[in-house]
């Protein structure tokens, strides 16, 4: 293809439409070294011809000219884009005032529909545009709630993990406001409350509350209510000033209802849609949008569900095995329950995660279970305990650990219970573990296994004074138990005797009223008076 086709397949292409407006023929002339020529049959122009095409193509005069010349009025009109050689269209034109009328008129009313079409296109385009922006919006939300699912552990609440997704998800869809709305469990998915609010959502949370729980009666899934719609007639009206259209989509997992969220007023952007919706009404889009998110959330209520009712099976559990030892020696029951609501306030006071002082309150309850391999001749033994004696006794923690090993849910609780009569110095048992060796959860047990097992009255004796104990725990602090531990204990002085005053109610509410309760079962012994007797040893007391 030559340098100059171009220009020459757009100049006869200018030059067919010419000719037809005009009804004459009109000629591509181009210039080629200084003279100028007919691109067919390369006849060359007149003198007034050349003058005047040059003069048009040297002064870049746009659009069509007119000049009489002596065959007739000639139109010319230079091609845009000639680069180098030069291109013209021209042709003589012999009209009629009525017919020059007739071109003009033809002229602007083709101007007109090209310009509407133009404008067309060019809001179609912009359309297009915006929902390509809208479109690449939603698939970044959609990446997002993607990720979230990291976000997702059965420690959080169902308000957390909303808290995450709602503000995206409102601008994604471009609502005024978004809410979730919590289902009551204890009233067979009844409206609860308004658990989380993003945006405005116009009416109050009571006033919400009641419509949803209205509409629900005759909608279980996803509805979406345009109030001031043409197509809303027959549509139940609920009293939420403000509210143009809303969309609730339900929070439901193996047929359980969780909640729902609640998408209000679209924000008003322009005129209604072919579909006939206006851009402030709601609509599929946005229900999809909810329906999306409404299934992580609905996955994960359900899966804290399990874990809840998992935890609850492991909580009963270890109340079966307190119970256990209780049968075997009475006072152990309340020893434990103390010894696990002081370890959790210490675990609190050091600034622990709540999950853990939970675990750790655990590990109290279970942390002579191992007592249960201890021989009832020995446990509950009236008088002074034999070195063999002593020894059996003293098994009593790899005991507890072998039988907690065999069941997965407790294995978390093994430190405690296997290393929680280990010293820092590391005259302890049954390893013989000093200091950091020793795991965490086993130094806050140790402390609070000490302080009971010293203040604790039993059938045969009263326990000691706070001041007595205090000075005990404070003196053994770097050698037998952890000197932050002791810290922590005592800056909870306060908890401590609310624990001490209150642990027999906390022990009602996890178990059954016994027929024998630990003040009136005789006990002519108790295993935790030899720790007692051990720490004093130690210490030269």
């Amino acid at each position: 293809m030559s340098m100059h086709s171009e220009p020459t397949d757009e100049a006869a292409s200018l030059a067919a439409q010419l000719a037809e407006r005009f009804s004459t023929p009109f000629e591509v002339w181009r210039r080629t070294s200084g003279d100028w020529h007919h691109s067919d049959a390369m006849r060359p122009a007149t003198t007034e011809q050349s003058a005047w095409f040059d003069e048009l193509v040297d002064a870049r005069v746009a659009g069509p000219q007119i000049r009489q010349f002596q065959q007739g009025l000639s139109v010319a009109c230079v091609c845009p884009g000639s680069a180098g050689d030069a291109t013209l269209v021209c042709g003589c034109v012999e009209l009629s005032a009525e017919q020059y009328a007739h071109s003009l008129a033809s002229s602007c009313v083709r101007e007109h529909m090209l310009a509407s079409e133009v404008a067309e296109l060019r809001e179609l385009a912009n359309g297009y545009g915006d929902r390509l922006a809208e479109s690449f919006e939603e698939l970044s939300f959609f990446r997002r709630l993607a990720n979230h699912v990291e976000y997702c552990d059965a420690t959080r609440q169902l308000s957390d993990v909303a808290a995450g997704v709602l503000p995206s998800m409102r601008q994604v869809a471009g609502l005024e406001g978004i809410a979730l709305v919590l289902a009551d469990q204890a009233a067979d998915g009844e409206v609860g409350a308004v658990a989380l609010r993003e945006g405005d959502l116009q009416a109050s949370d009571v006033q919400w509350t009641q419509a949803i729980a209205s509409l629900t009666r005759r909608e279980t899934g996803v509805a979406v209510v345009n109030l001031l719609a043409d197509h809303a007639v027959g549509v139940e009206q609920h009293d939420l000033p403000g509210v143009r259209s809303f969309v609730l989509t339900p929070i439901r997992k193996d047929g359980r209802l969780f909640g729902w969220l609640l998408g209000v007023n679209k924000q008003q952007r322009g005129a209604p849609t072919e579909a006939g919706l206006g851009s402030d009404e709601i609509g599929s889009v946005e229900a999809s949008l909810l329906e999306a998110a409404t299934v992580l959330l609905a996955t994960h209520a359900a899966n804290v569900r399990l874990v809840g009712e998992k935890e609850e099976l492991v909580v009963d559990a270890i109340h079966t095995l307190v119970g256990v030892i209780e049968a075997k020696d009475a006072y152990t029951c309340g020893h434990s329950d103390r010894v696990a609501l002081l370890s959790r306030r210490i675990a609190r006071e050091l600034g622990m995660p709540e999950p853990t002082c939970h675990e750790i309150y655990l590990t109290g309850l279970l942390h002579d279970v191992g007592k249960v391999g201890v021989s009832d001749d020995v446990l509950l033994k009236p008088g002074q305990l034999t070195d063999e004696e002593f020894d059996q006794i003293k098994r009593h923690p790899e005991c507890g650990w072998r039988l907690l090993q065999r069941l997965k849910p407790l294995r978390n609780l093994l430190d405690g219970v296997l290393y929680h009569h280990e010293s820092l110095n590391g005259g302890g048992y049954p390893a013989g573990l000093k200091g950091e060796e020793i795991p965490l959860v086993a130094r806050i047990i140790a402390v609070a296994d000490a302080w009971d097992a010293m203040t604790s009255d039993r059938p045969y004796r009263s326990g000691m004074p706070w001041e007595k104990a205090e000075g005990i725990l404070r003196r053994g602090a770097g050698q037998q138990w952890d000197s932050a531990v002791v810290d922590a204990f005592f800056a909870a002085a306060a908890d401590v005797h609310e624990i001490t005053r209150t642990w027999k109610d906390h022990l009602r509410q996890i178990l059954d009223p016994l027929e024998s309760s630990p003040e009136n079962t005789p006990v002519t012994f108790d295993a935790s008076e030899i720790l007692t007797h051990a720490v004093t040893t130690d210490l030269g007391l």
